[in-house]
């Protein structure tokens, strides 16, 4: 009679199941990060938006007021 075949696992190696979850929490912060830089990045946009019109505005009073 033979032993049954045991699975050799490496002492310190993680289990796939660990790899994959440690995978998936990096990506869900790395996704956080990005999701907070975006909306950062489009409030920056929309503020200078903002002070782009208040220099034209102010470039074309400017031009009226000197002729």
């Amino acid at each position: 009679m033979t032993k049954p075949k045991e699975q050799a696992h490496p002492m310190f190696a993680p289990d796939t199941e660990t790899v994959l979850v440690r995978g998936l929490n990096a990506m869900t912060k790395a996704c956080d990060a990005l999701s907070k830089q975006n909306e950062t990045l489009n409030n920056d946009i929309t503020a200078l938006k903002r002070k782009i019109a208040r220099l034209q505005e102010r470039v074309l009073v400017d031009g009226v007021e000197r002729e």
